[in-house]
Parts: C-alpha cells; sequence; structure tokens
C-alpha cells in the first residue's frame, strides 16, 4: 500500500507537493474521510468517493496545477460559480496552482457540504424497497 504512496508522491513538482500538503492540512479535521490512492492519485472516501487531489504530473490530469475535484460536485450548493466544470456532468473541481490561492474558508464550506451530499446519498441507497426502487 505504502508504495503506491510513494510512487505518487515521487512524481510531483516542488509547486504540487507544497499545494498538496495545504489541502491535506485542510482535510485533516474531517476525520470521517479516508485517504486511498485511485486511479494513481488521492481519493478521499467517506461512504463513497467524496472528493480528490489530482496534479497535473498525474495524467490524464489537468494540463497544470492541481485539481481539487468534487466526485459530487453537481449537487454541490455553488452560488458564486467557483467550481469548474470543464463540461463534465458530474465531477467539478478547483485548480490551484500555488498554495496561496487556495481560500481555505471557501474549500472547508465546499467539503462540508459534499460530505453532507455523500450521507444523503448513502441514506438514500440505503432506503431501497425489495423491488429495487428507491423511496
Amino acid at each position: 500500500m505504502k508504495d503506491k504512496f510513494e510512487q505518487f508522491y515521487s512524481s510531483l513538482t516542488e509547486t504540487e507537493i507544497s499545494i498538496i500538503l495545504r489541502l491535506k492540512e485542510i482535510l485533516k479535521p474531517f476525520d470521517s474521510l479516508e485517504e486511498r490512492i485511485s486511479y494513481s492519485v488521492l481519493y478521499y472516501f467517506q461512504n463513497s468517493r467524496v472528493c480528490f487531489i489530482w496534479p497535473a504530473s498525474i495524467k490524464p490530469g489537468p494540463k497544470s496545477g492541481v485539481q481539487f475535484g468534487f466526485c459530487n460536485g453537481y449537487l454541490l450548493n455553488d452560488p458564486n460559480q467557483k467550481l469548474e466544470r470543464e463540461n463534465r456532468k458530474q465531477v467539478y473541481c478547483i485548480t490551484y496552482h500555488s498554495k496561496e490561492e487556495i481560500n481555505e474558508l471557501d474549500l472547508i464550506t465546499f467539503i462540508k457540504n459534499a460530505l453532507e451530499v455523500d450521507q444523503k446519498i448513502f441514506k438514500k441507497k440505503k432506503q431501497r424497497v425489495p423491488n429495487g426502487t428507491s423511496y
């Protein structure tokens, strides 16, 4: 397991590492999230995939910077349109090119919202009736 993490970090630039370390600091208080390597990048799971950190050095990621993505981004509250959609239907993200660009309060708000969405989806899946439809 450690090999996947070592492989991930060894392929990054100094700038990407500094951005990722800052993002991980922000994620630390959310102890319901479990960090795993999936698709060669960092994914965070609660009941399902909640968010991910995808640096440009890992293909087919962003062209530059580090993306912090939300797996169900289309369900998040985003009144100021801060999340990038990039012609995607479900996954929305924010791309950072330096750790100074990270707006901690905005990101925490999105993470809390993403965790709530994950809980709601999980509860709906658990409430299936015998014929397979949901309430």
